[in-house]
């Protein structure tokens, strides 16, 4: 939450034929690896020995917007905010285009177009999408199965972008999408992962669990 209104936590489900029922969700997860101090940052899900559930690093995240409710300047910030996420990442996105597939659908994510695994959308105030756990102006869900996630959605209240200033908004989106790829609230406000962060940039906690779900902290891909 970033935000009185960012809800407390990202929505995570897993999916049936391929349970991760070892994942926990922990606070702080930090690599043996590291010679500085870590920054406060945590991870939705992670695996029996501590890493953290990631998306596939050496394949690229395929994702589709549906832009019926995008406000204003919508396209700029959220190719802006991809941008960033792949830069802390390591990980590729592929914009693949527009979908009318509708968002509030719980079957969202299973009919996207060939090649998509991620959905984006602005959805109208008040949609009950964006209250599944309190009253929220973004929401993030990233579906695992076989040991990685696989699906994925964002939610984004169309009514609050409406008004909101470019920071403002480039800071909901980015956070947003930190849970997409893996995070979860770092327990720290100074984060802009934090519940309640005020930051409009990733910070060093932040950055720190980005680079861990991507292929700079696992596979190397050619």
């Amino acid at each position: 939450m970033i935000t009185s209104r960012v809800r407390a936590a990202a929505l995570v489900v897993l999916a049936i034929e391929v349970p991760l029922a070892a994942a926990l969700l922990v606070a702080n997860s930090t690599s043996s690896a590291r010679a500085l101090e870590p920054g406060p940052h945590a991870f939705l899900q992670t695996h029996p020995d501590g890493s953290p559930v990631t998306w596939d690093p050496c394949s690229p995240i395929g994702y589709v917007v549906n832009w019926d409710h995008a406000p204003d300047g919508a396209l700029p910030l959220l190719t802006d905010a991809v941008a960033t996420v792949e830069d802390a990442t390591g990980l590729t996105f592929t914009a693949l285009g527009a979908t009318r597939v509708d968002p509030t659908s719980d079957a969202a994510v299973d009919v996207l177009p060939a090649g998509a695994e991620v959905l984006i959308s602005w959805v109208p105030t008040g949609e009950e999408q964006l209250y599944a756990d309190g009253e929220a102006v973004g929401w993030a869900r990233p579906l695992a199965a076989g040991g990685g996630y696989v699906r994925g959605q964002v939610s984004l209240d169309a009514g609050w972008f409406a008004a909101a200033s470019p920071a403002q908004a480039r800071r909901v989106v980015l956070h947003e999408l930190g849970h997409l790829v893996g995070l979860d609230h770092a327990g720290d406000d100074g984060q802009l992962m934090g519940a309640h962060g005020t930051p409009t940039a990733f910070q060093q906690g932040d950055l720190e669990g980005l680079a861990e779900l991507g292929p700079r902290s696992g596979p190397r891909c050619s």
